[in-house]
């Protein structure tokens, strides 16, 4: 796992890239991801400039606010953030491809009703440098939400 000083490094020999990026989101050994776009579909609501209450039991998705890229080298692994989890969000995380560029979708489920808001630190990425490149990167191999710019279902 990278550390803060190794993501920044990464980042200055364009190994990563987070778009938009700020420090006060660095953290020892991740970086957080913003809230930039929620869709909740049961409710037939899509906001990309405000906020949203998420009524309890209820399935959403959040798009975010950062682009993230990744060379062949580099992996990661995303995180809800623990006061997301203490008001009861439930989500499930996969790692992000060597070579995966975009916006990523999070899907999330809140036990109780909450708030979501555009700029809420809601994720934490944490990046991981492999033993070797990978041979074919996402790119090469599905790509399916490569360069995606919005959510995508």
């Amino acid at each position: 796992m990278l550390s803060d000083r190794e993501i920044m490094r990464a980042i200055e020999n364009k190994e990563l890239y987070i778009s938009h990026f700020d420090t006060d989101s660095l953290t020892p050994n991740g970086y957080d991801l913003k809230v930039g776009e929620i869709m909740v579909p049961d409710i037939e609501k899509h906001v990309q400039t405000q906020k949203v209450i998420i009524p309890r039991m209820t399935h959403f998705l959040i798009g975010t606010l950062e682009e993230v890229s990744l060379d062949s080298q580099h992996t990661a692994q995303l995180w809800i953030k623990s006061k997301w989890a203490r008001r009861g969000v439930l989500a499930s995380f996969g790692l992000v491809d060597a070579g995966f560029r975009g916006i990523l979708t999070i899907g999330a489920f809140s036990t109780r009703e909450i708030q979501v808001k555009l700029g809420d630190k809601f994720v934490q990425i944490c990046f991981f440098r492999m033993s070797k490149p990978a041979e074919s990167d996402y790119a090469k191999r599905s790509g399916h939400y490569q360069n995606q710019k919005n959510i995508k279902i």
